[in-house]
């Protein structure tokens, strides 16, 4: 019993711990985020500010950069922030108090000199908010999977180390495709002249497109603070820029630890 215990506490802890790891990994591959991050001024929220912009700034209050420590430094500045926190309790606040009333919270009005709602009213009230956060549940359900997460990543790191090969390589060098699915293995290093594969290649290179594009849409999500969701569409000024010697210097540093680390949880999960 008390080994059980013990297996499912480590389990919990390492839950923790992959989303902490998989978010500051996400956002680092976001270029929003890279902006806000190194802005010469601290980033501030004016009011003809665009969405995903103001979205990014809010994003960076609450986490900070991603870009001037290791993940291990970043952990312990934001470890509080993966905590499970207790629900706020609801309450009956004055007009006086309206600085204990945060903006996603609900606010019925009722002023002064009207009359309180009948019982039919509150639940009328009631049965409104019901669809509305349920209706945010759906919408903010997450919809890709932890295994999914760390696949992406490992592409992802994959294709900076090697941006001069052929995507099919990339994706035959993670093994996108497994061998008793196609019947052979995929050689990464084999001759493009190689005949009957052709075909295993062009999956692979389909793969390795939708993937990075899908990774992409993850991070910039993640830099709005929707983690993890791959809800929308990608741009050509989302997309992966492998050719971007800066991107994948950034990508890469400091040193591989995080492409490494990347790499040993896929094998795991």
């Amino acid at each position: 019993m008390i080994e059980r215990s013990r297996e499912l506490l480590d389990s919990a802890i390492l839950c923790v711990q992959d989303a902490a790891r998989l978010l500051f990994n996400y956002l680092r591959l976001s270029s929003n985020y890279w902006l806000v991050c190194t802005s010469p001024v601290s980033p501030r929220l004016h009011k003809h500010m665009p969405d995903d912009q103001r979205a990014a700034v809010e994003c960076f209050r609450r986490y900070g950069s991603v870009f001037d420590a290791d993940f291990d430094q970043w952990e312990r500045r934001t470890r509080r922030l993966f905590a499970n926190d207790l629900k706020a309790s609801v309450g009956l606040y004055l007009g006086t108090e309206s600085a204990q009333i945060a903006p996603a919270d609900h606010f019925v009005h009722i002023p002064q000199d009207s009359a309180l709602p009948t019982t039919s009213q509150w639940m009328a009230i009631l049965s409104d908010l019901r669809q509305s956060r349920q209706a945010r549940v759906e919408a903010g359900r997450a919809r890709v999977r932890t295994k999914s997460l760390w696949k992406i990543l490992h592409l992802i790191y994959t294709r900076a180390q090697h941006p001069d090969l052929d995507q099919w390589r990339v994706g035959a060098m993670v093994n996108l495709v497994k061998a008793d699915r196609v019947g052979q293995q995929v050689d990464p290093w084999a001759a493009r002249s190689k005949r009957g594969v052709e075909h295993i290649r062009r999956t692979l290179n389909i793969m390795v497109r939708r993937l990075l594009d899908r990774g992409a849409v993850i991070a910039e999500n993640a830099s709005r603070n929707l983690f993890p969701s791959d809800e929308g569409r990608i741009s050509e000024q989302m997309r992966f820029n492998f050719d971007d010697g800066d991107f994948r210097a950034r990508l890469l540093s400091p040193g591989r630890e995080e492409a490494d680390f990347v790499k040993g949880r896929v094998l795991v999960v």
